[in-house]
């Protein structure tokens, strides 16, 4: 799983691929066939995983981790997790995967070009992510 850390927490977060507003950064969260997680240290707000539980009041920050543990073992570089940290006096985090390649018609696929990579793609091309490649 290729991961992105972020403190720009105060704006908006969208997806990589198809373009949608996945979470206006203040609390609302918008599905989109990419989407595969959205969760923080106190809850998860969407997940494709029937096995994501929802952490209890006393070990949030345990779940949390060891969630994002799992997904960095089982999820492959096809998917994208944007970690948004919340500096003091909060300190909050919350993570956001994407599936790179869920939906994508490699074989018949016309070649779009995405009006999000100016924004992304320098970041994920670091990480061998290509416009090509997606």
């Amino acid at each position: 799983m290729i991961e992105i850390h972020t403190t720009n927490y105060r704006n908006p977060i969208y997806c990589t691929v198809c373009g949608t507003q996945t979470t206006d950064a203040k609390g609302s969260v918008v599905k989109c066939p990419h989407l595969v997680y959205l969760g923080m240290d106190g809850g998860v707000e969407f997940s494709i995983y029937d096995d994501v539980q929802e952490p209890e009041d006393d070990d949030e920050w345990i779940q949390y981790d060891s969630q994002l543990k799992e997904f960095r073992k089982t999820l492959d570089d096809k998917h994208l997790c944007v970690h948004v940290d919340i500096p003091a006096p909060s300190g909050e985090t919350y993570c956001i995967i994407y599936n790179l390649i869920v939906g994508l018609d490699t074989k018949n696929q016309e070649k779009k070009e995405c009006p999000y990579w100016t924004v992304w793609g320098p970041t994920l091309e670091k990480y061998g992510v290509t416009e090509e490649g997606v």
